[in-house]
């Protein structure tokens, strides 16, 4: 895991800049978790308190381990460096290294808002998604070479990070994501510009676990071990 400066490898030359998120990014980064924090607490109570047979056991494991593995990809320290050559962030397993030479242009937004808000504006809501940083790093062709995460990332060290490796930056001060990928096309993601299948994956997901975890505490024992859920007496 690439969390400290101390572990860039040698090739990449010494490192010259060293940049951490502030700890006021850290609220988005606890909401972006929470969906997973929940349902690890959840499976955690059941597995505590109702001790269910094996089988059922290792598949509520494997769930809370990708869980945990989530909120992790939140929460852990973050960082990104910059050495004389490459500037670098730092990733689950590695680091994602990009030539300084092939940056021609940072772009950075100080609030992407989502798609919704161009129905919410529409509709004239006076309570409309303000949206999260974003900044890219591209090369002369546009084409992405690497991408900061605004719900781990606070604007005034993404806005710092973008001067500084490379030698222009274009800045919007709020735009969303449907006209910011028609004047940047292939920067923001098919998920960005199209939000709700995997909003409602998501959701439909993390209720129908909750939703049976719920049923495993309210249930009698006697039920769930109708259904083999529970072992015995």
């Amino acid at each position: 895991m690439a969390e400290h400066a101390h572990q860039v490898p040698d090739k990449y030359g010494e490192v010259v800049a060293i940049y951490h998120p502030r700890i006021n990014s850290y609220f988005r980064r606890i909401m972006a978790a929470l969906p997973a924090l929940l349902l690890s607490v959840g499976i955690l109570g059941f597995l505590a308190y109702k001790r269910p047979v094996l089988p059922f056991a290792v598949v509520l494991v494997l769930i809370l381990l990708v869980a945990f593995f989530v909120i992790y990809s939140f929460l852990k320290p973050t960082i990104i460096v910059r050495t004389e050559t490459h500037v670098m962030c730092g990733r689950m397993i590695g680091w994602q290294a990009v030539p300084l030479a092939d940056i021609a242009h940072t772009v950075f937004v100080e609030h992407l808002a989502p798609k919704k808000t161009i129905a919410q504006e529409e509709a004239g809501k006076k309570i409309v998604a303000k949206g999260a940083p974003a900044l890219w790093a591209v090369n002369e062709k546009k084409k992405r070479l690497m991408r900061v995460d605004g719900r781990i990332w606070d604007a005034k060290t993404m806005r710092k990070i973008a001067s500084e490796i490379a030698p222009q930056t274009t800045v919007f001060s709020r735009i969303n994501v449907v006209a910011f990928s028609q004047q940047w096309p292939g920067l923001v993601t098919f998920n960005e510009l199209h939000p709700g299948w995997r909003s409602a994956a998501v959701a439909i997901t993390t209720a129908l676990v909750l939703g049976l975890i719920a049923f495993g505490f309210l249930a009698p024992d006697d039920l769930l071990r109708q259904y083999n859920l529970l072992p015995g007496n």
